[in-house]
């Protein structure tokens, strides 16, 4: 993990040019933005920190003198972010809104559901199932639902209590009826799965970091068991970090006072046994009240301990997980990945079929300067969730993310040390680099390159 001191050296050798320094000692920093511009911080670092988090008005006992706009940290950001000229409007979105109007007509007296597919599940293995509703024949629903920007070929199925499927193209329509000579119900049925999304996070929020986007990796699914149960998947993937990450998934559009109760399918929780003091995720429920009153389920207090429940000398051993092609001694291994099912016991007042996966927000939890810092995909950049630290975006808003959700169930997170994608000084890299088809290209162009997440490098070698 590049530190935070390194990359501001990689901030002083791009801005030479337009006469910008940056120079640090680990107890006395002295940065010098523009020739008009400076601040001068004493005795630690976190006193810049602290004053990113509460907006420019933040000051501490052992801040002798500073001075920063959040213009000037903007900046800094910027300077190290793997892309440049960002387009100042992203928002990081890879999904668009859909709706059907779908009728079924079908002579099966035992239909129980409609579902809107991906795909043709008697042809491809791996169709994932974007809405769901409870429905009989000769009944109308009216999903609405989310799918990448770059669309997929949608079907709807009508499915009977024997898991028999009734599949139809949408072809484009937006009023579908299932029945008549289109139906496909032979052949192979290949089981379809729920819409499964990727969570990649960096832990140096909100100072730079390398932005492999590996250091917690999460892949989230949901569905309805019925109306008042809500069944949310969690698979830790990998860990990339160097330091404890916590975790947690903040629900929305649920409150806490409309939660009954959750239950683990798996019987045990991700980190169960966890025998050092918990501190970022503090309540031992697995369900708890967020700062807005909104329901968080507490995933776990230690993501490395999650992966390998391994201690040496009272410590957690903290090694890269599924994040290298290779295995090092005491620095990386290759472990099982790992997944809990939460039950999410609902009271009457919500219907679980009508919430949708692109409403979560999951985040982790990382120390930073003596704080606990949430690190939330962008949409949720400053919705605080358990822990106070920062008075919102105010002008502060670096435009960047360090998070990013991928509407892919596979997708191949970057290696360690491998930027997700970089577009700087025209130069394109990193493990989404592919021209027309890249990471730097769509933090440019936030209407463009969309698809950047299908092109991963041709080698392969920088994926995982």
């Amino acid at each position: 993990m590049v530190s935070w001191f390194d990359s501001l050296k990689r901030a002083k050798n791009r801005s030479q040019a337009d006469k910008k320094q940056v120079s640090c000692r680990a107890n006395d920093c002295f940065f010098v933005i523009s020739p008009t511009n400076s601040i001068v911080m004493k005795n630690n670092i976190k006193c810049l920190l602290g004053l990113l988090l509460l907006g420019g008005s933040f000051s501490l006992s052992s801040c002798r003198h500073m001075e920063m706009t959040n213009d000037q940290w903007r900046e800094i950001v910027q300077y190290n972010y793997p892309v440049d000229s960002i387009d100042s409007y992203h928002t990081w979105n890879l999904l668009q809104d859909k709706a059907l109007t779908i009728r079924v007509n079908i002579a099966d007296q035992d239909i129980k559901t409609v579902q809107v597919l991906n795909g043709n599940p008697y042809l491809t293995e791996g169709v994932e199932i974007l809405a769901e509703r409870p429905c009989r024949t000769g009944q109308v629903v009216n999903p609405s639902f989310k799918v990448p920007t770059v669309a997929p070929t949608l079907y709807v199925a009508a499915v009977n209590g024997q898991g028999r499927y009734y599949v139809v193209p949408v072809e484009n329509a937006t009023d579908v009826t299932i029945g008549g000579s289109k139906v496909i119900n032979d052949g192979t049925l290949h089981q379809p799965i729920y819409q499964t999304f990727t969570y990649l996070f960096e832990e140096d929020y909100p100072l730079p970091g390398d932005f492999d986007f590996n250091d917690v990796v999460l892949r989230i699914s949901q569905h309805a068991v019925n109306d008042s149960t809500l069944a949310l998947q969690v698979t830790l993937a990998a860990v990339g970090a160097a330091n404890q990450i916590g975790a947690a998934i903040r629900l929305p559009h649920i409150n806490r006072d409309d939660v009954k109760d959750v239950t683990i399918e798996e019987g045990s929780r991700f980190d169960e046994g966890y025998g050092i003091s918990r501190y970022y995720i503090s309540d031992d429920e697995l369900v708890s009240g967020g700062l807005d009153g909104s329901a968080v389920i507490n995933l776990f207090e230690d993501a490395h301990w999650c992966m390998k429940a391994e201690e040496s000398m009272g410590q957690v051993v903290r090694m890269r997980y599924n994040t290298m092609k290779y295995e090092v001694e005491n620095e990386a291994a290759t472990v099982p990945t790992v997944t809990r099912t939460y039950d999410i016991h609902l009271k009457s007042n919500i219907n679980a079929y009508y919430l949708s996966l692109a409403d979560i927000d999951p985040f982790i939890i990382v120390a930073s300067s003596g704080l606990c810092v949430e690190v939330h995909t962008y949409i949720h950049k400053y919705d605080e969730a358990i822990w106070h630290y920062t008075t919102g975006p105010g002008d502060q808003d670096d435009r960047v993310p360090w998070a990013l959700m991928i509407p892919d169930a596979s997708f191949h997170y970057p290696v360690e040390g491998i930027a997700i994608g970089m577009y700087r000084d025209g130069q394109i890299s990193g493990a989404y680099s592919r021209y027309n088809h890249s990471f730097g290209q769509w933090g440019r162009n936030r209407n463009s390159y969309k698809d950047w997440w299908l092109y991963e490098n041709a080698t392969k070698a920088q994926v995982y």
